[in-house]
């Protein structure tokens, strides 16, 4: 035996019984090539072949994504099309192509790639539920996740009965005809939560109510996978039987009992604000295939082990979030794409012969998806929810997605499911999924209210206004960080606490959603919920403790209700919403995205101001956006007697909002609340500016409003000594700018309204504070500017009811040229 110059291959002398030397040469060289300049074909070798399989699918499933998007089209149905193009449905009936991409050498390499694809998708998957809190959740609509199923399984199992007889003799009709059945009729959790991210409904009511019934169906589904491999038709023997089962219940024991500590102390020992160690990323990672491994060897399916790995990882910063960062654009960019590749050389289209059948088989699963969207309607009236909402709900059950996929190829393969079969549920994949995002999306556009026990208040919008003056006066604050805290709690306050008229604060941490699937609301009084966020939130815990410290220093009675919003920013005034209207709230506070005393980054000051751009649009009472830059708000200055606040009143229902809430907050003692109104002589630049509202009243109805406010705010200077006001007299808008600019004093806070009845100004007279006009009103942007007070005075603008406009367009500017009179004050 001698070995080759070039070291990777073998060759072997040897001479016959006749004397004939043969030489045998076993080249071992089939992983990288030397380059076409060495006369190597690069698609010979695995590696070349490979890389370039990731290059193709990639860009391929990028650019279907791109062209369907515009139809809601979910990212992995554009991977599965990509996946079916390049297999030999199309492109690989080329034998040329074929054997270049898909070298026979390569497909053990294929094989265990798209595994290990599957194997962290699932890890992936199951790190970022929740699963006990989703489960909690899903006790109050339990049927849904129940009833749906069984019609939809009770359907397909009929119909298939009649209709469906593999061709492949080898195939145990009864048990593919069930598997196929029970795969078809569950919702997966992944795939439901998938889409619904992808559509931005995931923290909408009928999506929580989703998410809850999929979870449950995936328990279900899991108790019955590993029931029948335990006890199944592969371990027939009663001791092989038992001691299946008995490495069950040990591998879920040191799975829950053993390892899951270790991980909650992982990140309890993970300091707040600092990275997880990265060896614990690197052992955590390799424990997925330890896991995948473990399962396969006691005899259940190797994709159970990454799912209870995940489960047992405590979702959510820092662990969850750190895992998710650092391995989901890899995982689903760079492993998946094999898993798909793998799917479209398993698929062959092409080879469907009987269209007759392939159209009854996709008829057969149409009749399942409808048989589950009317169980959906019929149990959704035991909830009081509307038909409309649960054809809907019906919908997002039946989303497909990769768990399916992954069901299917591993039916295939223990030869439950013949090609024709495989290829039908592809198609039927492909079709259902794509028909059904968009028409979610269609009929659910404008997000309503779900169930009828929290819609009563749907029609009466509750503002500071029509709030009695002798009830309790409930407040929501959401806060991004530490930051905002000093700042809404001055702001709480000064709204002026009494006896007769004490505050509830609801305050909301937002947090953008990381590591997780389901996003969640979560009040926090409880003492299992207080370990939940010493673990995953602690930054929540310090805000919480701050407003109850506050609510026990406070000068009247402060009930204080703590809750956690953990969602995509897209998505995180559904629940806030909710729980305004569910508790007839009248006013919400909201931080300013450019208060400097906030570190955020780029992306997500962005994603807050279109946060607080989607509040205004859908908001259900009034809504207060705090600009307090450089943090001034509750600061204590001795030297002081009292807390100056400016409102600036124009007209119109925003800038009454403001006045009664000066109103509330001018019955305290130590305050000092000076009201300037601004009387426009113009009537050219009078205009009814809130052309939004339902219900928008008449020039002369809101005139008298405003008056009657106003009337009222002078009387209370008679019960105490320190209100001010002020009328000023202008001809334009402009002639209101220049009076703003002449009105600097030591205020503590200014009052604005956004919208007013007055005409817009030029663009050369909005270049200095155009920026902010959008969210904070013309006025109000201009008081949070240099232009006032060098932009160091908090400022509260204030916004009666939604405001359809302010995400579509910027508020236009008018082109009239006006000029500056002389304005008069009378006191």
């Amino acid at each position: 035996m001698e070995e080759t110059l070039r070291g990777n291959g073998n060759v072997s002398l040897s001479f016959n019984s006749q004397g004939v030397l043969k030489i045998c040469v076993k080249n071992d060289r089939n992983v990288g090539s030397y380059g076409i300049f060495s006369g190597d074909n690069p698609f010979d070798f695995t590696l070349p072949a490979t890389l370039f399989q990731i290059i193709i699918i990639v860009v391929l499933s990028q650019t279907l994504y791109f062209l369907l998007r515009p139809l809601r089209t979910p990212k992995f149905i554009c991977n599965l099309i990509g996946g079916i193009i390049l297999g030999p449905s199309l492109l690989g009936r080329n034998e040329i192509y074929w054997k270049a991409l898909f070298p026979p050498r390569q497909s053990d390499v294929l094989s265990v790639l798209s595994l290990l694809g599957a194997i962290y998708f699932l890890f992936l998957i199951a790190l970022k539920m929740d699963l006990l809190m989703t489960i909690r959740a899903a006790k109050s609509t339990s049927l849904l996740g129940i009833l749906p199923l069984m019609a939809s399984f009770s359907v397909l199992s009929l119909l298939l009965k009649v209709f469906y007889v593999p061709h492949n003799p080898h195939i145990k009709i009864e048990a593919s005809r069930t598997a196929l059945s029970a795969t078809i009729a569950f919702s997966n959790f992944p795939a439901v939560s998938d889409a619904l991210i992808e559509l931005n409904l995931i923290a909408t009511e009928l999506g929580q109510i989703a998410l809850s019934a999929a979870t449950l169906n995936d328990c279900i589904q899991f108790f019955f996978i590993v029931s029948h491999r335990i006890v199944g038709e592969h371990t027939p023997e009663l001791k092989l039987s038992i001691m299946g089962f008995s490495s069950w219940i040990l591998f879920m024991f040191c799975s829950f009992y053993i390892l899951q500590p270790m991980m909650n102390l992982i990140a309890r020992s993970t300091p707040v604000g600092k990275p997880v160690k990265q060896m614990y990323v690197v052992f955590i990672l390799l424990g997925a295939l330890v896991m995948a491994a473990i399962t396969d060897m006691i005899g259940l399916t190797f994709l159970i082990g990454p799912l209870i790995w995940g489960l047992i990882i405590p979702s959510g910063p820092p662990l969850g979030t750190t895992l998710v960062e650092k391995c989901e654009l890899i995982i689903s960019e760079f492993l998946l794409p094999f898993f798909f590749v793998y799917v479209g050389m398993t698929t062959n289209l092409a080879a469907l012969e009987d269209w007759r059948e392939c159209i009854t088989m996709q008829l057969i699963f149409f009749a399942g998806d409808i048989a589950k969207v009317v169980a959906c309607v019929l149990v959704s009236m035991i909830y009081n929810i509307k038909p409309k909402h649960g054809t809907v709900l019906g919908l997002m059950l039946n989303i497909k997605g990769i768990p399916h996929l992954i069901t299917f190829i591993k039916l295939h393969q223990i030869k439950l499911m013949d090609d024709e079969t495989l290829s039908h549920l592809m198609i039927g994949v492909v079709v259902t999924t794509a028909i059904i995002t968009p028409l979610i999306k269609l009929l659910y556009k404008h997000r309503p209210r779900v169930l009828s026990s929290s819609s009563i208040f749907d029609e009466e919008m509750r503002t500071i206004q029509n709030t009695p003056r002798n009830s309790e006066f409930r407040i929501v604050t959401c806060l991004h960080s530490e930051g905002n805290v000093r700042g809404m709690t001055a702001l709480v306050e000064i709204c002026n606490p009494i006896q007769e008229s004490p505050l509830c604060v609801f305050v909301i941490h937002l947090i953008e959603l990381l590591g997780k699937s389901a996003s969640i609301l979560l009040p926090i009084n409880y003492k299992q919920n207080r370990k939940f966020l010493s673990v995953n939130y602690p930054n929540t815990n310090h805000i919480m403790r701050a407003f109850e410290n506050y609510a026990k220093n406070s000068c009247g009675p402060v009930t204080v209700v703590p809750y956690i919003n953990v969602a995509p920013y897209m998505s995180m005034l559904d629940a806030v919403c909710n729980l305004a209207q569910d508790n007839m709230v009248p006013f919400i506070v909201i931080p300013f995205h450019e208060n400097d005393h906030i570190d955020l980054h780029g992306h997500v000051s962005t994603s807050i101001r279109k946060l607080n751009s989607r509040f205004q649009a859908r908001v259900p009472c009034t809504l207060g956006i705090l600009v307090d830059r450089y943090s001034r708000l509750g600061v204590n200055d001795q030297t002081k007697p009292y807390f100056h606040v400016g409102i600036l009143f124009i007209g119109g229902p925003d800038d009454r909002e403001a006045l009664a809430l000066g109103i509330r907050m001018s019955e305290r003692l130590n305050m000092k609340v000076s009201l300037f109104r601004f009387i426009v002589t113009n009537r050219k630049y009078v205009t009814r500016i809130d052309s939004s509202r339902t219900d928008p009243l008449d020039e002369e109805q809101e005139e008298m409003l405003d008056e009657g406010l106003i009337d009222e705010f002078k009387s209370m200077k008679f019960g105490i000594g320190n209100i001010f006001w002020y009328e000023i007299v202008v001809d334009d808008a402009v002639e209101i700018m220049e009076a703003i600019r002449g009105l600097e004093a030591d205020y503590d806070l200014v009052m604005v309204g956004k919208r007013h009845n007055v005409g817009n100004l030029k663009d050369e007279e909005m270049g200095n504070f155009i920026e902010n006009v959008q969210i904070l009103g013309l006025f109000g942007d201009m008081l949070s500017s240099t232009e006032f007070c060098i932009g160091m005075v908090p400022v509260l603008v204030t916004q009666c009811g939604r405001d359809k406009r302010v995400i579509n367009k910027l508020d236009r500017v008018g082109s009239g040229s006006v000029t500056v009179s002389q304005m008069s004050l009378k006191g």
